[in-house]
């Protein structure tokens, strides 16, 4: 499947070893087996009472009301499930922090730091070191006088460079709110109330009119400030602050030969007036109440203008103004996380950035240059709420209905612009999740229960997922693609020495349709293979991939009544004689599995950005375990669903 990664957008440079140097160095901590313990955080007491201790270090649990309480205060969400290893909390940002019961590494983003003990499971509750926490949250507990105080720090400085333009993104542990003290022809000097930092002292930069920063901290316990030094190369320009209300502080900055950032300012003249501000601003209509016009179309990068919510009888919709072509992907979090955000490539925002509340069944949006070539609109929703993406010629609109859905699409892609393509995991329409399987209920609402026969009851269709010009996930040059070829011919030799016939949807690394085609277009030629042959099964192989190392194991996906069967058979053999995490099957709005005739899965093998997956996915002798594991499911399958000699399995 197309990997999750895709969508880190944060680069952290000589940040964590940092970070955690300096905390290790000058955190204050609980003594080991505290009952409980109270923090001050922006003057409000945070009391930890669910502790515990392990090798002398002090363990929160999750369930802890002060840890959810300041999570909330954060707007984090924490996620976890009984009998499941990863803890999984997810910013404002959006970032995801990754824990694992038994692992001391643990994830924030992409960034791999290592705490001092493990966390446990214990009862229905997981423990983290509380040290480790805080650090992931940007938060140092430091003693002032009697009190203990959660002093938010600033995590990261990061200075995203493009030829002659840069801009600085910095996150912290608290809303940032900067100001411009001193400034000259040379340098910018930006000054951060309320927060620390651990951060290096100096950087040099040379690149998008920016010479070197520097770092300092200053000010008490309870009241922190620090300042960030910009040194500037001649003659470049400086944007104007973008404080959005939450952790992050924006600001573009253009060498001399260039002034193609949004609201560059010179400097030189002092008396120079900034320029004023797009007069449409995002959320805002017309007073007609039409929708604002997109912006002129440009050579370059797609143009992204006003973004705006219009409320109608089933929900809200997003209206977003884009001029010029780009390609764009979206993501959305499982439930209790109930977030989407969208990803708009090769693309410009024309207006400001912007947070605002909205009604339900949105409650916040979020809008703001990403990355110098990336726009990000971010969406915080009431529940995991029936959502579509729907492309045009002039930009994209986000339709969010009221009505809930259990087994929500949780990702895809498509192009903004002259050609127009939805990926496999971006359905024009998420739909009611349907019953469980196994209650005989007809209220089934993936698709009608089929009637279908096949024509050629021995022939079973492998498809290797990726191909041609879509690799797939790719780690340290091990492309997606290749592994499910590979895994996909195992799968057929076994099969063929079992008596059945096999047909492939591939046989070398090349694209179903054509290359560069449309996600549709690929997809569907897979199906019509084994839909034209009469096939009696479809089983499409992938590898999975995330946006950090934590999760792993395997996971088998289905759309129709009759696939469910077969998915829990192969998922049970695969996970059991394969030896991975075992992640069960999942109903979803697969391209491939919901357009075959025949009954279809969709196998998630491991997690090429998991090592330990890793490790198993490039070793020959494993791989042949998994098409073997495949194998045992299917003939299980056969074995007690055969084929009906009339309509409807």
């Amino acid at each position: 499947m197309n990997s999750i990664n895709r969508f880190i957008a944060r680069i952290f440079r000589g940040v964590f070893p940092a970070l955690a140097i300096a905390f290790a160095l000058g955190s204050a901590t609980l003594p080991a087996g505290a009952a409980s313990a109270t923090y001050l955080y922006q003057n409000q007491p945070i009391v930890f009472s669910h502790l515990a201790s392990s090798d002398g270090v002090t363990m929160v649990g999750i369930q802890d009301p002060g840890l959810r309480g300041l999570l909330k205060t954060l707007g984090a969400i924490i996620t976890w499930r009984p009998g499941r290893r990863y803890v999984l909390i997810t910013t404002a940002e959006p970032e995801v922090i990754s824990f694992a019961v038994g692992d001391r590494n643990y994830d924030v983003g992409p960034v791999t730091s290592q705490a001092s003990v493990a966390p446990f499971a214990r009862a229905d509750d997981v423990y983290l070191p509380l040290d480790a926490l805080l650090r992931a949250l940007y938060l140092a507990p430091k003693a002032d006088g009697s009190r203990m105080v959660l002093q938010p720090q600033l995590g990261s400085i990061d200075v995203r460079a493009a030829g002659t333009r840069a801009k600085l993104v910095a996150h912290a542990g608290a809303p940032l709110a900067a100001r411009v003290v001193a400034e000259s022809a040379t340098r910018i000097v930006y000054e951060f109330d309320g927060v620390g930092s651990t951060l290096e002292r100096h950087r040099t930069i040379d690149a998008g009119g920016i010479r070197s920063l520097d770092v300092t901290a200053s000010g008490s316990v309870a009241a922190p400030k620090t300042l960030v030094t910009i040194s500037l190369m001649s003659g470049a320009t400086h944007g104007r602050i973008h404080n959005s209300g939450g952790n992050d502080f924006e600001v573009a900055f253009t060498g001399a030969s260039s002034a193609a950032y949004p609201h560059a300012v010179a400097r030189t003249p002092a008396s120079a007036a900034p320029m004023p501000a797009p007069s449409i601003t995002p959320g805002a209509s017309t007073a007609t109440g039409a929708q604002p016009s997109p912006p002129p179309a440009v050579a370059g990068p797609a143009q992204v203008g006003a973004v705006s919510v219009t409320q109608t009888s089933n929900g809200s919709t997003v209206t977003v103004a884009i001029s010029g072509n780009a390609t764009y992907q979206w993501h959305r979090l499982r439930a209790p996380d109930n977030r989407f955000w969208i990803d708009i490539q090769n693309a410009q925002l024309t207006v400001p950035p912007s947070v605002q509340a909205e009604v339900n069944p949105l409650l916040s949006m979020r809008v703001r240059q990403n990355d110098p070539a990336t726009v990000r609109i971010a969406l915080s929703l009431v529940g995991q709420n029936v959502l579509a993406v729907s492309p045009s010629a002039t930009g994209l609109s986000i339709t969010v209905d009221n009505q809930q859905v259990a087994d929500a699409a949780h990702e895809g892609s498509g192009s903004i612009g002259a050609v127009v393509s939805v990926s496999e995991a971006a359905p024009a329409v998420t739909p009611v999740p349907p019953e469980d399987y196994g209650q005989g209920s007809p209220s089934w609402k993936f698709g009608p229960q089929s009637t279908y026969v096949p024509t050629n009851p021995k022939l079973i269709v492998i498809d290797a997922g990726h191909g041609g010009s879509d690799p797939g996930s790719e780690r340290n040059g091990t492309k997606e693609a290749t592994l499910t070829l590979d895994m996909a011919k195992r799968l057929r030799d076994i099969l063929i020495a079992r008596g059945w016939q096999v047909k492939m949807t591939r046989t070398a690394d090349v694209d179903v349709y054509q290359p560069n085609d449309s996600a549709r277009d690929e997809l569907q030629a897979r199906d019509n293979i084994a839909n034209d042959a009469g096939a009696r099964l479809l089983v499409s192989i992938h590898v999975n991939a995330f946006i950090n190392s934590g999760p792993h194991g395997t996971t088998t996906y289905y759309s129709k009544p009759e696939d469910a069967p077969l998915a829990q058979y192969v998922q049970r053999d695969v996970a059991t004689d394969a030896g991975t995490k075992d992640d069960g099957t999942v109903k979803s709005h697969l391209y491939v599995t919901l357009h075959a005739d025949m009954p279809a899965v969709l196998i998630e093998t491991a997690f090429l950005s998991n090592p330990d997956d890793y490790a198993l996915l490039v070793s020959p002798a494993w791989r042949q375990k998994v098409a073997q594991a495949i194998a045992d499911g299917i003939d299980q399958y056969t074995q007690q669903y055969p084929v009906p000699s009339t309509g409807g399995q």
